[in-house]
C-alpha cells in the first residue's frame, strides 16, 4: 500500500498533507500518468493511499470533476477540461490586453475595464482605477447585469438571438430614471450599438457616473470582451471617450489577432507600477 509523501509546503499543524494537496494531487496524478488511470495508477501517481484515492475519486466524480468508464478507468472531466480552458484564455486575453488598458488609464485618468459576459452578468476580467482603496462591484471578478453598463451592452449587442432573446425573458431592473428596463428600448439600443461600435451608459447605475465602451474582435467578427471606461457624468464627453475606448479595443483585438506570445507578467507589473497601480 502507498503511503502518502511528507510534503512540508503543504502540512496541515498535525503533519499531514491537506485536504486541498490531496485534491491537487490526485489531478496532477493525469499529468503524470496519462489521460485514463485505474485507481491504484492514480494512487501510486498522486502519492495517496488507496482509502484516500477511493474516497476523493469518489468525491470528485460526483461533482463531475472526473468520469468513469466501464472498464474502470477514470479520466477528467469535460466540465474540468472547459474549466480550465476557460481560466487559461481569461489569462492569455488580460495579459494581452493590459498594456493596451494601461496606456488608456495613463492617457484619460479614468477607470479602465476589460469585461467578459458571464451568463446574465458582466465579469471584469480586470479593472485599473484611480483610486486603490475603492470596492464597488466593478472591481475585478465583480458583477453586474448586462443592462445596466457600457461593457454589458456592447456584449450584449454583439450576442447571438438566442442570448438576447433569453435575457429579454426575465424583466429589466432598474437602478436610476436613466436605466434601460423595456425591451423596445433596449433592443433599439444594441442595433445602434452593432452600427455605431460603441457603447453609452450614462447614469444607469448612478445619477453622478456614466460609462462607455467597445468590443473586443475576435475571430470571424465574433465579440467576447468589451473595453470599458467610466467618468463622472456632466463633466466628461462620453462620445470622445468612446472614440478613445474603440482605438484601446481596435489595438487588443490585433493583438490577438497576431497570436502572439503573452507578455511578461514582469512587464506587466512594471506597466502597473509605472501607471501607479501597483
Amino acid at each position: 500500500m502507498t503511503t502518502e509523501p511528507m510534503d512540508t509546503a503543504s502540512l496541515d499543524q498535525t503533519g499531514k498533507r491537506t485536504a486541498a494537496a490531496r485534491v491537487l494531487a490526485l489531478f496532477g496524478a493525469f499529468a503524470s500518468g496519462g489521460g485514463s488511470l485505474t485507481l491504484s495508477e492514480i494512487s501510486r501517481h498522486a502519492g495517496l493511499t488507496m482509502t484516500t484515492t477511493h474516497r476523493l475519486a469518489k468525491e470528485v466524480l460526483e461533482w463531475g470533476g472526473l468520469e468513469l468508464d466501464d472498464t474502470g478507468h477514470y479520466r477528467l472531466s469535460q466540465k474540468m477540461l472547459d474549466l480550465v480552458s476557460s481560466s487559461t484564455q481569461a489569462l492569455r486575453l488580460r495579459e494581452t490586453a493590459v498594456p493596451h488598458l494601461v496606456e488608456l488609464h495613463q492617457r484619460t485618468g479614468l477607470t479602465v475595464h476589460l469585461s467578459v459576459r458571464d451568463g446574465r452578468n458582466v465579469m471584469y476580467l480586470e479593472s485599473l482605477r484611480r483610486h486603490e482603496n475603492y470596492t464597488g462591484q466593478n472591481r475585478i471578478g465583480g458583477r453586474l447585469p448586462l443592462h445596466a453598463t457600457a461593457t454589458g451592452l456592447v456584449l450584449l449587442a454583439f450576442s447571438d438571438q438566442s442570448v438576447l432573446d433569453e435575457y429579454l425573458s426575465e424583466p429589466l431592473k432598474g437602478y436610476t430614471e436613466y436605466t434601460i428596463t423595456d425591451a423596445p428600448t433596449l433592443l433599439r439600443t444594441l442595433r445602434e450599438i452593432r452600427k455605431n461600435g460603441y457603447s453609452i451608459a450614462s447614469k444607469f447605475l448612478g445619477e453622478g457616473a456614466g460609462s462607455v465602451a467597445a468590443p473586443v474582435m475576435g475571430p470571424g467578427g465574433t465579440v467576447e470582451t468589451a473595453v470599458g471606461l467610466t467618468y463622472k457624468a456632466d463633466r466628461c464627453d462620453p462620445c470622445r471617450l468612446a472614440d478613445q475606448a474603440r482605438v484601446t479595443a481596435n489595438r487588443v483585438s490585433q493583438a490577438l489577432r497576431q497570436k502572439k506570445a503573452p507578455p511578461d507578467p514582469r512587464t506587466v507589473k512594471f506597466n502597473r507600477r509605472h501607471a501607479g497601480l501597483a
